[in-house]
């Protein structure tokens, strides 16, 4: 049964494609002025190489690794910010989300596949450029994992997991399921993720990390209510090539202004009621929301981000 249970919320979190929403408003290059070109790898991703032609410089590129949800078209305000200071953004994203094909998503260390992907097709395509990942969310853990598979430059990791087996166990708990249950469930998900990829299923970002050598910046919000502080890669990383940020009264979108966190939780509580909503009402919420104010950078965090990398 508790097999059955494990499998089940796997199905539930990884058996699905993850697309945009269609009552979202979704930035893209051309409102930020920024050139797009489709790009794809393999038989699965697509995704596109972002720049801005008046502020590129020559060999400095950023590879892109998105969060769960539906995919880098989520992250264009970040993308246009390393953008407008001089990197060339390479971002696909994973097989099931958006632009990319597949069924679903599979597991976490899809994301890894994909940034690995990812790395050498920047590598093929600037071959004497310096190669940077960042990544947030599934999408850091994804660029720490990386790191210790193809050589980079440097990694910037903002609300990074530690473990698939332990991100599954908490966000089915953030999902209602009792935390005792999730706990005794954890080692199913571990066996799960084994199936799925073998011994790297399992892979540990804080560990990776640091075995890379790879200077590596961790951001993490101490009030992150998804991946929680203690338990990420923030806190179990601890190596001479590790740096860290903390960033103070931060939710899980610590390179966002406070203003902008309470604004998205503001538009993640009206995704929850739209199921009671009227067609009048959606449309009236969906099409006066401030998506603007909801993606507001927090300049403090993201030049520390810019500071770091240009160190490299």
């Amino acid at each position: 049964m508790c097999l059955l249970t494990a499998f089940l919320c796997d199905r539930v979190a990884f058996g699905r494609r993850y697309d945009k929403n269609p009552l979202l408003k979704y930035f893209t290059a051309e409102d930020f002025g920024l050139e797009a070109e489709q790009i794809s790898s393999g038989k699965f991703l697509n995704g596109f190489i972002y720049k801005n032609v008046k502020a590129a410089q020559n060999g400095k590129v950023i590879v892109f690794c998105h969060g769960m949800g539906p995919g880098q078209i989520a992250y264009t305000t970040e993308i246009a910010y390393f953008c407008n200071i001089g990197y060339t953004v390479v971002a696909f994203d994973v097989k099931g989300c958006n632009f990319s094909r597949g069924r679903n998503i599979k597991g976490m260390y899809e994301g890894v596949n994909t940034a690995v992907a990812a790395i050498d097709f920047a590598r093929s395509r600037f071959p004497e450029g310096k190669i940077y990942l960042v990544g947030h969310s599934w999408g850091g853990y994804s660029a720490l994992c990386a790191s210790a598979e193809r050589s980079v430059n440097a990694v910037v990791a903002i609300s990074a997991p530690e473990t698939p087996s332990k991100t599954t166990m908490y966000g089915a708990v953030n999902f209602g399921l009792p935390k005792p249950l999730a706990a005794v469930l954890r080692p199913f998900w571990w066996i799960i993720n084994l199936f799925k990829y073998g011994a790297k299923g399992n892979a540990n970002a804080a560990k990776r990390a640091v075995k890379s050598g790879v200077p590596t910046l961790l951001v993490h919000g101490g009030d992150d209510n998804v991946v929680n502080a203690k338990n990420a890669a923030y806190a179990l990383a601890d190596g001479e090539n590790i740096t860290k940020y903390y960033a103070h009264g931060k939710k899980h979108n610590p390179y966002n202004t406070v203003a902008a966190e309470n604004k998205l939780a503001e538009l993640q509580s009206g995704l929850m009621r739209v199921k009671k909503m009227t067609e009048q009402q959606k449309d009236e919420f969906f099409s006066n929301f401030d998506y603007s104010a909801a993606t507001e950078e927090d300049g403090e965090v993201m030049n520390a981000i810019a500071e770091f990398l240009n160190k490299q």
